[in-house]
């Protein structure tokens, strides 16, 4: 189980490595592409798009191939993806290159957590937030690359080509010790839902509370660093720390998650991590100065950070029927907000500012401590 657990979390940190390099190098990807913000919005569309197929139909390479084959045939791939969006002129090419990554990471995001809840049963005791904050570390390590490769200059193509090749090669030796295809077969359903198998009134507020939280983060992830700099006047450099401090929020707050809710509980946990976010959001958006939006965004990623590795543990444990696939229709539920929240942003700032449109993952932070009983499962 230890080999296993570092094998998952080594995948975690991959997969959080190509999100932490597209994220601060989002504006010159804009500029490079020629695209208005709107127009970004689509392209941003394009990869929540892909996210969700991904995470929809991720049960298909899971059966063929296993979680642990899906996770080390698709880290590779993950690095070619990567390097699409670097590549693009034009809104057409930005968004088929997004599409196209978003639906590598859906797939692969999948087959992660199914491999981390066995593991955390095989641990007998909460470890899901430890894993996804290595996920954390990925984005921070990476985000805090990507800033230096802003401050030297460096070519999103030669950046990118560079992270593509390191994922690459680094997933042949970390990921060796994976559990062995179809082990998690009889733990973790994630089969196709069928048409007449509908998830339960459960499984749905689950996805709900997933669904805001990936709109939230996703906010964080795709448009800080733009509001740093369009909407606040920061230096391109300096606009990338709102990004690095919603990471810096996501990765403290995840290594203690593991505990805190075991002494919280995860309704108690998850009811103040709602209320606190909506709060983080609030200033940043409240107080335009870009220190107290840098703050804004790290308090966020605070809060944010217990909310989905508690969600998918809930899910992946639900007794339900095997075609109801408590885990993959949760997923793919939270998925729909990376596809809403970039497009939903993106056309507010048609109607209201970008500093307005930011009040929508606030708005739904309210809505998961609303939802947070649902997490007594």
């Amino acid at each position: 189980m230890r080999a296993a657990r570092r094998s998952v979390v080594a995948s975690f940190v991959l997969h959080a490595v190509a999100a932490g390099t597209l994220g601060p190098r989002l504006p010159a990807i804009k500029a490079q592409a020629h695209v208005s913000s709107s127009q970004l919005g689509i392209a941003l569309a394009g990869f929540a798009v892909g996210l969700f197929v991904g995470a929809r139909f991720a049960p298909v390479p899971v059966r063929r191939l296993g979680t642990r084959g899906v996770m080390r045939y698709g880290a590779p791939l993950l690095g070619a993806a990567l390097v699409t969006p670097a590549l693009a002129h034009g809104l057409v090419a930005l968004t088929a290159g997004l599409a196209f990554l978003g639906a590598v990471m859906g797939v692969l995001d999948v087959a992660n957590n199914a491999n981390a809840v066995v593991v955390e049963r095989g641990y007998s005791r909460p470890v899901m937030s430890s894993i996804h904050g290595a996920w954390s570390v990925g984005l921070l390590g990476s985000s805090l690359l990507a800033a230096g490769a802003v401050a030297v200059g460096a070519s999103l193509p030669l950046h990118f080509t560079v992270v593509a090749l390191a994922i690459a090669i680094c997933s042949v030796p970390l990921l060796g010790g994976l559990l062995q295809s179809g082990e998690h077969a009889k733990d973790v359903r994630i089969d196709v839902p069928h048409s007449r198998a509908l998830p339960s009134v459960a499984v749905l507020l689950l996805g709900v509370i997933g669904f805001s939280s990936f709109l939230g983060e996703g906010a964080a992830i795709d448009w800080s660093a733009i509001y740093a700099k369009e909407s606040l006047g920061a230096s391109a450099t300096v606009a990338t720390f709102a990004f690095v401090g919603f990471s810096v929020g996501m990765t403290a707050a995840r290594f203690v998650g593991d505990r805190l809710t075991v002494r919280l509980g995860p309704v108690r946990l998850v009811r103040a991590a709602g209320l606190v976010g909506a709060c983080g959001i609030a200033l940043a958006v409240a107080v335009p100065v870009t220190v107290v939006a840098i703050v804004g965004f790290t308090a966020f990623g605070l809060a944010m950070a217990p909310v989905v590795p508690v969600t998918f543990s809930a899910a992946g444990n639900l007794h339900e029927g095997a075609e109801a696939a408590p885990l993959g229709w949760v997923v793919t539920i939270s998925y729909l907000g990376s596809i809403l929240g970039p497009a939903a942003i993106g056309f507010a700032t048609h109607l209201v500012s970008l500093r307005a449109a930011l009040l929508i993952p606030a708005i739904l932070a309210l809505a998961i401590s609303a939802l947070a009983g649902r997490l007594r499962s």
